[in-house]
C-alpha cells in the first residue's frame, strides 16, 4: 500500500507542474534576481517584504495567470535612437549633460587612450562596464530622453551599438520620483550585472538595482530594497567596484570625497579620509578590475569636475591605490570618466564627456 501511495505521489510531480510550483514556491532564497529551474518550470528569487522567496512563472489552475511582458517586447518599448545634435537646447550651460557627448577610446596600454566614437549625444556623467562575455555597457544621464538613465549596448562579437532606457522596477527612478541619477554598473560573478545610482528619495542616498541574466541583463533591473549608502550633505557621482574583501565606494559629498566599503554590495559603511590612496584628494571617476585581480581607477586630483585624468592601480585587491599616469583624458574634456578593461580581447575602453 505505502509502495502504491510514494508512486501516485512521484507520478504527480512528475505530469503535474503544479505539483513541483507549489513545492518551491514560497520557499525562501538568498539572492534577488537569482533563478533555477526545476521540471522545466523557472523560479525567480523575489522579494516580499523583508523575506526573499522563490517565485514561479509556471500556470496551474491553482496559480494565477501570467501577465509578464516578454523581454523582447520590454526591450522593444525601451529602445532609443541615437541622438544626434541638441535636442533640448537652451537647457543650461556648463558641462552637464544637456551640453556634452559621451564618446569611447581605447587603448592597448591602459594608459594611453586613442580614437572618439561617439555613443550618445546630450549624455553625461558616464560609466563603462566590459563584462566577462565581451560586450560592452555605456551608462549615462541621458538628457536628450528626459535626464533618465541610460545605457548603449555592445553585444559580444558585435560592432554596433542598441541603445535603451534603463528601467528599475519597485522604485521610480524616473523626474518627479525624485529623479536617479549618475548611474554606475558593476558584474557580479554570476554574470548578473547590479547598477549603482544617486536619488534624493527620503535622504541623500545610493541606491542599488540588480537584473538577470538574459536578454535584459544590465537593461532592466530590479530594486534591491533599501539603499546602499547614505550621507547628511548632497551625494553625486558614485563610483563602486568589487575588491579582494568586499566592495568600494566613492562619491561627491560637497565637492569632498566619500569613501564607504561593504561586504555584500547592498550595504555601505563610510570609512575615513579616502584611505586606500595616497592622499585624500583623489576623486575616483570609474574604476574596472581586472582577472587578475588588480583595480584599475581613472581619477581627478581636481575635484569632480577636473580634467587632469590621473590613473591609479591597486594590485592588493583595493586595499591601496598606487599612481601609474596622469594626462590620460584630453584637457578639453569634462570630468566624470568610465574606464573598463575587456578580458575576451585584451582592450581598454575609456568613455568621457566631450564639450558638443
Amino acid at each position: 500500500m505505502r509502495k502504491g501511495l510514494i508512486f501516485l505521489i512521484l507520478t504527480a510531480s512528475l505530469f503535474f507542474p503544479s505539483a513541483a510550483v507549489h513545492a518551491i514556491t514560497g520557499t525562501k532564497c538568498s539572492v534577488v534576481g537569482a533563478q533555477r529551474t526545476v521540471r522545466k518550470i523557472t523560479f525567480t528569487c523575489t522579494r516580499s517584504g523583508k523575506s526573499r522567496i522563490w517565485k514561479s512563472s509556471a500556470n496551474s489552475k491553482n496559480d494565477a495567470p501570467s501577465t509578464t511582458t516578454p523581454i523582447s517586447s520590454t526591450l522593444d518599448a525601451l529602445k532609443v535612437p541615437m541622438t544626434i545634435g541638441a535636442k533640448r537646447a537652451g537647457d543650461g550651460a556648463g558641462n552637464g549633460p544637456w551640453a556634452v557627448r559621451a564618446v569611447l577610446r581605447t587603448s592597448t596600454d591602459g594608459v594611453t587612450f586613442t580614437g572618439g566614437e561617439t555613443i550618445m549625444d546630450q549624455a553625461g556623467v558616464p560609466n563603462l562596464l566590459s563584462t566577462s562575455s565581451g560586450a560592452l555597457y555605456a551608462y549615462y544621464q541621458d538628457w536628450a530622453n528626459g535626464n533618465i538613465m541610460g545605457v548603449a549596448v555592445r553585444r559580444s562579437n558585435s560592432a554596433s551599438w542598441d541603445r535603451y532606457k534603463v528601467s528599475i522596477s519597485g522604485i521610480n527612478t524616473a523626474p518627479g520620483g525624485a529623479n536617479g541619477v549618475d548611474p554606475s554598473a558593476v558584474e557580479l560573478s554570476d554574470g548578473r550585472i547590479r547598477l549603482f545610482w544617486m536619488q534624493r528619495l527620503n535622504g541623500n542616498r545610493i541606491y542599488s538595482a540588480t537584473s538577470s541574466v538574459g536578454a535584459g541583463n544590465g537593461i532592466v533591473f530590479t530594486y534591491d530594497g533599501g539603499f546602499a549608502f547614505e550621507t547628511p550633505a548632497e551625494i553625486f557621482d558614485p563610483t563602486v567596484v568589487q575588491t579582494a574583501t568586499g566592495w568600494a565606494l566613492w562619491a561627491n559629498v560637497s565637492g569632498r570625497t566619500a569613501y564607504a566599503t561593504s561586504t555584500n554590495g547592498l550595504s555601505f559603511s563610510a570609512q575615513p579620509s579616502n584611505s586606500a590612496f595616497p592622499t585624500s584628494a583623489v576623486f575616483p571617476w570609474g574604476a574596472t578590475r581586472l582577472p587578475s585581480g588588480e583595480i584599475r581607477v581613472i581619477a581627478s586630483l581636481l575635484g569632480p569636475g577636473g580634467s587632469d585624468g590621473v590613473l591609479y592601480r591597486s594590485t592588493d585587491g583595493g586595499t591601496t591605490f598606487s599612481e601609474v599616469s596622469r594626462g590620460a583624458v584630453p584637457s578639453t574634456a569634462g570630468g566624470d570618466v568610465g574606464i573598463s578593461y575587456d578580458a575576451t580581447s585584451g582592450m581598454w575602453y575609456q568613455l568621457l564627456s566631450v564639450r558638443m
